[in-house]
């Protein structure tokens, strides 16, 4: 079903893996910045950053979310960072073999493998010579061809600048060097091998799976929540159907994520003209000023209640909130009244009818997320009756669109 599969599968093989985006990582969670982990290893901040992304793809998890500008860790984030002492300690080990100065669990190290272009497969490859003392029997028990391997340890003793292997025309056998390598690399295999083995588990479900990411939805009495709820439901009655996995949150989340493969088809409440995506118009809702029942009574002009009184709305990261602005700033624009009186900004439905209906604020939702249970509140249409439109959006690939289609058939039928 998915075209991508062969592509993404390399994502948690740990083998593709360097030292080199290994220490960056690691230099990331000891700074608790891309920038700082940068300036640390003297490395330009977008290379830092890709390699960080690297780790994260390889382990099909994420290490740390971006909250305005600062970087958080997640819990995965900080379970990972509990093993970074013996990592660096590791890593210390194949550094002392090339600069034998090298503090060992200093950032020296960090700095030395961040510059590295040995490989987790290399070192892995390096113990199958090591154990078949041979070349020659290592390619063929690996699978590989003889050049290929010979050119990967030819390339370790490039790096590290020393003699690894004593070759002989019935085999070969390490150096006191190659003996260090092999143990400090075969536990640094062992070990990122522990870690990312349960990616592999994850992948091999995932591969089976549609994972389709969407707004929040801002109430469960909302269309856009009935609507989800019964993709769900119709779509498993196809067992033909792979599995699908639903995730929620902001607009500016589902967009990475849809870059990443996070996800392979996100639903938006704001139209994107990104040339690397499509999307297709799915359903509309129609945005509602949201009000006390006392205030609406007062029959006031809208655009001066508006101008009057503090407004809850939510916050930049969502789609929804662009959809406010531009009916605010129409209405606003028109009456000649100036702009709001201030805006307060709040990410959940029930905090802003709770300000609504207590505490005298005024919003502009849509309005089937507005609960008809709350006698305090009442509607008011808006000029032009002003519209948020759902899309769903996706790769341009044909794996992506044809998963598109089938969830766009099904959101349909579920209207």
């Amino acid at each position: 079903m998915r075209d991508d599969i062969a592509t993404s599968a390399s994502l948690w093989d740990a083998n593709r893996m360097n030292i080199a985006t290994l220490a960056m990582t690691l230099a990331v969670m000891q700074e608790g910045s891309v920038r700082g982990a940068a300036r640390l290893l003297r490395r330009p901040v977008s290379t830092v950053a890709a390699a960080f992304e690297r780790f994260e793809a390889a382990l099909v998890l994420k290490l740390a979310l971006r909250i305005d500008g600062v970087l958080s860790f997640t819990l995965a984030g900080e379970t990972f960072g509990r093993s970074m002492a013996t990592f660096v300690e590791k890593l210390g080990a194949i550094a002392e073999i090339a600069e034998p100065k090298v503090t060992v669990g200093g950032n020296e190290v960090l700095i030395w493998a961040a510059g590295s272009t040995i490989s987790i497969g290399s070192l892995s490859h390096f113990n199958h010579v090591v154990r078949a003392g041979s070349v020659r029997r290592a390619a063929r028990l690996l699978g590989i061809g003889q050049p290929n391997l010979s050119r990967q340890m030819l390339h370790l003793e490039t790096v590290l600048g020393c003699p690894l292997l004593v070759r002989a025309s019935e085999g070969c056998m390490p150096t006191a060097q190659g003996a260090a390598l092999n143990e400090a690399g075969l536990a640094l295999v062992a070990q990122v091998a522990e870690l990312t083995a349960p990616a592999k588990m994850r992948f091999a479900q995932e591969s089976r799976t549609v994972k389709l990411g969407t707004i929040i939805p801002i109430s469960h009495e909302g269309r856009l929540a009935a609507r989800l709820a019964r993709l769900v439901a119709q779509w498993r009655e196809d067992d033909a159907r792979p599995d699908l996995l639903v995730s929620s949150t902001t607009a500016e989340d589902l967009l990475e994520g849809l870059k990443s493969g996070r996800f392979d088809v996100v639903l938006l409440d704001i139209a994107t003209r990104h040339k690397q995506f499509e999307s297709l118009e799915i359903f509309a809702a129609e945005l509602v000023l949201v009000a006390p029942s006392e205030v609406m009574a007062a029959a006031v002009p809208l655009e001066s209640m508006i101008a009057d009184n503090l407004m809850a709305v939510p916050s930049m990261r969502s789609g929804l909130r662009q959809q406010i602005s531009e009916a605010l700033g129409s209405l606003m624009d028109n009456s000649g009244n100036g702009d709001v009186s201030s805006l307060v900004e709040v990410d959940a439905l029930s905090i802003i009818i709770r300000l609504v209906s207590d505490h005298g604020y005024l919003s502009i939702l849509p309005m089937d997320t507005v609960p008809s249970s709350v006698r305090e509140i009442s509607i008011a249409r808006l000029p032009g009756n002003p519209q948020v439109w759902f899309h769903l959006v996706w790769r341009r690939t044909q794996a992506a669109r044809r998963i598109a289609m089938q969830l766009a058939d099904s959101l349909a039928r579920s209207a």
